[in-house]
């Protein structure tokens, strides 16, 4: 009888175990879904990359790196306390020559992980020093 006992209690654990596996995957927040790059130049590849690594920061809580995608001027200040689970870009990426710097404006829906979205407008600049590199300026 004791033996009983004890294999209909290992069988319950194992269920259990079971099931609390079953629900951690249920309920485990899965990772953004980042934008492709394939055919896209280097400059593109570059704006592209920004938008991914915003979105893995946000999804990590990692506002160290997060501040690091924006240039030193920006008016951004911190990180939002949302998730992104994906970007959709409306247009193509189109970068504008200015008198200093290199810019580009872009429109994007930005999916939260509740499947809202809002419309941003992403401003991305480059300076025109050959050492520069792409930074986030904004994003409205």
């Amino acid at each position: 009888m004791g033996r009983v006992c004890r294999n209909g209690f290992v069988v319950q654990t194992v269920w259990l175990v079971i099931l609390l596996l079953l629900v951690q995957g249920c309920t485990s927040k899965s990772g953004p879904a980042y934008l492709e790059m394939k055919g896209l130049n280097q400059d593109e590849q570059e704006i592209v990359q920004l938008i991914n690594k915003r979105m893995q920061y946000l999804h990590e809580g990692n506002a160290e790196e997060y501040m690091k995608l924006f240039a030193p001027n920006s008016p951004i200040t911190g990180m939002p306390t949302y998730q992104l689970k994906a970007v959709k870009l409306h247009t193509p990426i189109h970068i504008q020559e200015q008198k200093k710097a290199y810019q580009v404006l872009l429109l994007a829906d930005d999916m939260l992980n509740n499947d809202d979205f809002f419309t941003s407008q992403y401003v991305f600049i480059k300076g025109k020093e050959s050492d520069s590199k792409w930074l986030i300026y904004d994003i409205d």
